[in-house]
């Protein structure tokens, strides 16, 4: 089976490291680049844990820097300790000793990368969309060369930075607003489908019992999630997988087509995705929105993708 071509986009977090490994050991996709934006975390934690995490787990992927900023100079990013000081909870990868970051910035990536795929390349963007919105801008042809964007992020129904702005979103909404327009295929996995999706501490016990790096890593981020759950904070949500569960576990979701934009003024509603679930503002659909989850099915595809690093040597 030929292996579909990826590039995901991301702020390594701890459900980014997950959708990340889930990716690398999927019988169905070839990661052809790691591209970082600042996020969850600074930029500068998220490329190191990129690139530490190839190194950690063997894999021969470009790890490329991206936006340090938004498109509006805002200084956004998470500091609420969800994925801990610097994103991958309180665990500590070994810092890479042999891997080096491409020397390309993520917008050049994705374009080349884009041209030598000839129209088949899929993005998973898992961050705010500032870099894929600086290609699109640089390269007026992207469109065209992009397959399908799967990403987390906005929601049909509320928020979670407020009432109605979800945080990939709000950080840097006018750079949503350029990807959704671009007349790109996507597909987006909102908070409001992502905050169902929770793994439990049988997933955790199976991961562990594979006996792989991959998936002892794994089962590590969701211990330090179970303990945050078990603190009062968010549970072992798997914000970031879900987007790629879209992608390679489609039965995981129901969707529907809908027009989709983001609101970049409003005082109250900045970073909001404007759902038209009714039809009413008598625009054509622009992305298949994810509305309702199967979390079982999606729970089992998660554990035995990762599992499957076992068949590939992962050791």
């Amino acid at each position: 089976m030929q292996k579909r071509p990826f590039i995901i986009d991301c702020d390594t977090g701890t459900d980014d490291a997950i959708a990340i490994i889930a990716a690398l050991y999927s019988d169905e996709v070839e990661v052809r680049a790691i591209t970082s934006v600042n996020g969850n975390v600074e930029h500068k934690y998220v490329c190191q844990n990129n690139l530490d995490l190839m190194e950690y787990l063997g894999q021969d992927v470009p790890v490329a820097k991206g936006a340090v900023k938004a498109i509006r100079d805002m200084n956004l990013h998470s500091n609420d300790g969800t994925h801990g000081p610097t994103g991958l909870g309180t665990l500590t990868l070994p810092a890479a000793q042999h891997k080096q970051f491409d020397p390309r910035i993520a917008a050049q990536v994705i374009y080349e990368t884009a041209v030598e795929e000839k129209g088949e390349l899929e993005l998973l963007v898992i961050g705010p969309m500032t870099n894929i919105a600086i290609a699109l801008l640089q390269y007026p042809d992207l469109p065209g060369l992009i397959k399908h964007i799967w990403f987390m992020g906005g929601a049909a129904v509320g928020g979670n930075v407020n009432t109605t702005a979800e945080f990939n979103i709000w950080v840097d909404p006018e750079a949503a607003h350029v990807v959704l327009e671009s007349g790109i295929p996507m597909t987006m996995a909102g908070l409001d489908v992502t905050l169902k999706a929770a793994m439990i501490e049988e997933d955790a016990a199976e991961l562990r019992a594979c006996g792989t790096r991959g998936a002892d890593f794994v089962a590590d981020l969701l211990e330090f999630m179970f303990r945050r759950r078990d603190n009062g904070h968010e549970d072992a949500l798997m914000h970031d997988a879900l987007a790629l569960g879209a992608a390679l576990c489609p039965e995981c979701l129901v969707c529907k087509d809908c027009f989709v934009d983001v609101e970049c003024f409003g005082q109250y509603t900045r970073g909001h995705t404007a759902v038209d679930l009714k039809g009413r503002s008598g625009k054509p659909a622009n992305v298949s929105v994810a509305l309702e989850i199967d979390v079982p099915r999606f729970r089992r595809w998660l554990v035995d993708t990762v599992k499957n690093s076992a068949k590939l040597g992962d050791k």
